[in-house]
């Protein structure tokens, strides 16, 4: 993992005391468990869902199997947790970006731009949980159905209805997808155009 190009998962807690006796049980805990996140991140980056093992998890972030299970039921449990965090902390930077700018499309546009710089500054999480997320089974898929909504929500309202919203997201995450396959990060940012193109197309009313 390139970790001086990502935003890493350890950056959505609280920068933690560095010498050891400093900590609190629950402080080691938090930071055991945002390691193990990473890891499984990491893991699932490297040799897929299917390949990937709690003795990966383990191994990247130098814990226990134990300490693992006091955490997470299985691999899946891990999984998931890591993307729906990460998700979440994605969405906050969305909302965050579009209220500097007016309502309509200079805040979608902030919001899509914001939303490619992100793919490209952490290409493997994004690959992760827009790709390899496809091929994790039945509770990964409603998890991403939830977020592809919430997503939605975010960055239309409850204005646009339902079924558009998720069309919309759903040809965003297929360019998206499209480009991280690809394997050069570099030219996601070149996305913003033709994803902000395709949303103020999809958003006009028939007829208009």
């Amino acid at each position: 993992m390139r970790r001086g190009s990502r935003v890493r998962l350890a950056d959505v807690v609280r920068v933690l005391p560095r010498r050891a006796h400093q900590l609190s049980r629950s402080a080691v805990k938090e930071s055991q468990r945002w390691r193990m996140l990473e890891a499984v991140t990491e893991a699932v980056g490297k040799r897929g869902y299917g390949e990937a093992s709690v003795a990966d998890v383990i191994g990247l972030a130098g814990v226990s199997r134990k300490t693992f299970y006091e955490h997470f039921r299985d691999k899946e449990d891990c999984f998931l947790t890591a993307f729906e965090a990460l998700s979440e902390r994605f969405a906050r930077a969305l909302v965050a970006a579009g209220a500097e700018h007016p309502a309509g499309a200079p805040r979608r546009r902030a919001m899509m731009a914001r939303y490619v710089e992100g793919l490209a500054r952490d290409p493997l999480s994004a690959r992760v949980f827009t790709v390899d997320v496809l091929g994790a089974g039945e509770r990964a898929l409603d998890a991403r159905e939830r977020v592809n909504a919430s997503f939605g929500i975010a960055i239309f309202g409850r204005a646009v209805p339902a079924a558009r919203r998720t069309a919309i997201v759903g040809g965003v995450n297929a360019l998206s997808i499209a480009a991280l396959r690809d394997g050069d990060p570099a030219k996601l940012p070149q996305l913003l155009g033709p994803i902000c193109a395709f949303i103020e197309a999809a958003l006009l009313e028939p007829g208009s």
